[in-house]
């Protein structure tokens, strides 16, 4: 029983990893549509779309399978596999 209710939690964590990932993409859209039609301050929105970049690439070392993280290394260290 107890298995069951953590495959229950397991792929509850997926999902919402990946609405997030979907979330941010979103985000990242509309930042790029800020960039390129306003006269924000550029250095801020494009600072804050860099954030929002890391934002999903760590989604999506998350959402990778364990052996597919190892061979491409931590995006959150910048550090590759055997460091």
């Amino acid at each position: 029983m107890k298995r069951s209710a953590e495959l229950v939690t397991d792929m509850m964590t997926l999902a919402r990893l990946h609405a997030a990932l979907d979330s941010v993409v979103d985000i990242e859209q509309l930042i790029q549509q800020v960039h390129e039609s306003s006269n924000v301050s550029r250095p801020t929105v494009a600072r804050v779309g860099a954030l929002v970049a890391e934002t999903r690439e760590l989604l999506r070392f998350l959402l990778s399978p364990p052996h597919a993280r190892h061979a491409v290394g931590n995006p959150a260290t910048g550090r590759e596999p055997d460091e």
